[in-house]
């Protein structure tokens, strides 16, 4: 499954729409958003406030100053318009004081919002990281395979923090608006013929923007795409490098990587390029109106106090009205990567991992199934059919039958990676669907013929995250007959594997994720074909070093040799479901 790469076009001018489709899209992502926003807003306005009021009296100063014969303690009448016509006097000294309060209080509430904005941003990118990581852990195993690993790992370490982008561009949107407000409640008042060709200048300047509303969205769109194809490309190559240089392809590899990294140059370019355009296109329209002021200032009913403070407000209007769309524009580009993130917060858990049930301390009996049936999605044929055997306790079996049988279908449904379509699975005749997860799969201990090693030492992947002493760590090496080659590596069991250890060889691999499964020293051991990778002196030594340690626990093999099944006290024969 590949993640969205594009969104549904909307209408270029349903601009409060696309901020309410954002803000839901976040609440749903971030539920505790509606404080925080509104205290960083209520900060930004109040900032955006002490900027207007530190303009009026700054251009009351100004003229005070100017005034022939003038003294500190001369009583001033009239402030341009802030007050309206209320008529006051004030002392010029405590005009500069308002002014240089005004200014401080600017700087102050700036830097807070800043600081405010900085730690919410962290938080929200920290919280989506954190939820996103255990929604992949928590997933059904059947859905998490229907997920390219590429574009997970691009969400996480990508396009989470377009989360933190959004919901800063929603704070920003409520901040100019309070402001836009405000500065131009001041116009009106000051003087309103100014006041209403800033409004006609903000519609106009809106309208025009909301042109390039759908370019931004397919940009942001086309950029998300480009990026997923490029990490796509370099994930699988990391992969399978080992192959690419066998087939002599790299060259072929380079090349289809400079054309997608291309691409995402191109598609950031045309994205710098429209914002390039848009702030030309604001920067023309503002120019425009206050030409249009200076030039019909001695026809409008304005006091030139106040027509001087109306227009110095304007000029400072526009960088809010300015950055008001683009916040919006930038909300439509944001509308790809959200709805990434949001798809895989809203998958539903795994029901067996959520749900509590009775602990299960030991097996005492028998794990059996009952008229089991499984069918992968999409399948039109069934993996297992009607399976019907028990596993005895402390006894070794062996699961046989060709391939396509259903033998790896069947220990993953003993390991809870899928569930039953049909039937039920008992231990010691408990649904296994009424035990607490975690219990029975303390119990447990797995090994396949793909081994899922991790970048790390060989200490680290026998271990794997587990509190294993160093001895159970070593023991279990010696079981799995991998300590003789493990001491021959330069560094020991302090040797550092690649990426996915692709300096082992098969057999070596499958020694390692065999100690792995034993470090834990389990009660049952599920072993997937898990020694045919190994030459047959090897392989014998290490069944018979299992059958000793397990010849009083359960110990259940899948192998198609029969050499290896012979071995075992009971065997089981699976048959293929009917076509």
């Amino acid at each position: 499954m590949t993640l969205q790469k594009s969104a549904s076009a909307k209408p270029t001018g349903a601009f409060n729409l696309i901020v309410a489709a954002r803000f839901r899209e976040l609440l749903k992502l971030v539920p505790s958003l509606r404080l925080k926003t509104s205290v960083m807003v209520v900060v930004g306005i109040l900032s955006g406030l002490m900027e207007m009021v530190g303009i009026t009296f700054l251009v009351s100063l100004v003229f005070v100053l100017g005034q022939q014969g003038s003294s500190s303690s001369a009583a001033i009448a009239g402030l341009p318009a802030f007050f309206g016509g209320f008529e006051t006097a004030i002392s010029k000294s405590m005009l500069v004081t308002i002014l240089i309060c005004a200014i401080i209080l600017r700087i102050v509430l700036g830097f807070a919002n800043s600081i405010i904005a900085s730690t919410v941003s962290h938080q929200i990118s920290g919280s989506i990281r954190h939820r996103l990581y255990s929604k992949i852990l928590t997933i059904p195993f059947q859905r998490f395979q229907h997920y390219e690993r590429s574009d997970l790992m691009n969400v996480i370490a990508t396009e989470s923090y377009a989360v933190a982008s959004a919901h800063a561009s929603l704070v920003r949107l409520g901040i100019n608006l309070g402001t836009i407000v405000i500065f131009g409640a001041g116009m009106l008042v000051m003087a309103w013929p100014i006041a209403v060709l800033g409004l006609i200048f903000g519609v106009v300047h809106n309208l025009t923007l909301g042109l390039f509303a759908e370019a931004y969205r397919r940009t942001g769109a086309a950029a998300i795409s480009a990026v997923e194809d490029l990490t796509q490309l370099t994930w699988t190559t990391l992969q399978t490098l080992k192959a690419v240089k066998s087939f002599g392809l790299e060259k072929r590899h380079e090349s289809i990587f400079d054309a997608l990294s291309t691409d995402v140059g191109k598609t950031w370019s045309h994205s710098d390029r429209m914002s390039a355009a848009t702030s030309l296109l604001s920067e023309v329209l503002t120019f425009g109106v206050i030409l249009t002021i200076i030039l019909s200032s001695q026809f409008l009913p304005v006091d030139f106090r106040a027509a001087l403070s109306a227009t110095i407000l304007l000029y400072r209007l526009q960088p809010y009205i300015k950055e008001f769309d683009s916040q919006i524009l930038g909300l439509h580009a944001l509308e790809a990567p959200l709805q990434n993130v949001l798809a895989i917060i809203s998958e539903a858990d795994d029901a067996r991992q959520v749900t509590c049930g009775e602990k299960l301390r030991h097996l005492q009996k028998e794990i059996a199934f009952h008229n089991v049936s499984f069918s992968y999605e999409g399948s039109s044929v069934p993996a297992v059919s009607r399976a019907s055997f028990s596993i005895r306790t402390g006894e070794t079996t062996a699961l046989t039958g060709q391939s396509g049988s259903g033998k790896t279908t069947i220990l993953n449904m003993l390991l809870d990676l899928i569930q039953p379509s049909e039937g039920r699975i008992t231990f010691d005749g408990r649904d296994l669907s009424t035990i607490e997860r975690s219990s029975w799969l303390q119990l447990f201990s797995v090994s396949g013929q793909d081994v899922e090693l991790m970048e790390g030492t060989v200490l680290d992947n026998i271990r794997f995250r587990r509190e294993i002493s160093e001895e159970d760590v070593r023991w279990a090496a010696d079981v799995a007959c991998a300590t003789e080659f493990i001491e021959k590596l330069p560094s020991g069991f302090d040797e550092w594997l690649g990426d996915e250890a692709i300096r082992l060889s098969g057999g070596q691999r499958q020694r390692i994720g065999l100690a792995r499964a034993l470090a834990g020293r389990p009660e049952i051991l599920l072993l997937d074909e898990a020694t045919n990778a190994l030459d047959e002196a090897t392989e014998a030594r290490v069944l018979s070093l299992l059958l000793r340690e397990y010849q009083s626990r359960t110990l259940v093999i899948v192998s198609h040799r029969s050499s290896v099944a012979s071995l075992m006290k009971h065997q089981i024969r699976l048959v293929p479901p009917a076509v």
